[in-house]
């Protein structure tokens, strides 16, 4: 699932609950891929369009969502095809929606 972060460690290793695992101070702590990749955001749909930022050919920019699974008391959380998420699509220019049905997100 993870690991602790760096400071977590320290402060264990400061009010000795771990032994025999030295913390260099002497160095920056290495920089985790997975973790800076958690942390990074993404620009979220704007809600208007502004001047300048419009595709001005199909396919140009496409704005892409994934959603699922829905909750397991929601009525429909699963499609009769065995479907869990569903990506929806948009093309900037033409606003040409489709809806694709995905059984994982890997798919």
């Amino acid at each position: 699932l993870g690991h602790a972060n760096y400071q977590a460690i320290y402060d264990m290793s400061q009010k000795d609950m771990v032994k025999g695992m030295p913390i260099d101070l002497s160095s920056a702590p290495p920089k985790c891929q997975s973790c800076v990749l958690g942390k990074q955001t993404k620009t979220p749909v704007p809600k208007k369009r502004e001047e300048g930022h419009r595709a001005t050919r199909r396919l140009e920019k496409v704005w892409v969502d994934l959603s699922g699974p829905e909750a397991r008391n929601s009525a429909c959380h699963r499609s009769r095809t065995g479907n869990n998420y569903i990506m929806n699509i948009v093309d900037d220019y033409t606003s040409y929606p489709w809806t694709i049905p995905l059984v994982n997100k890997d798919d």
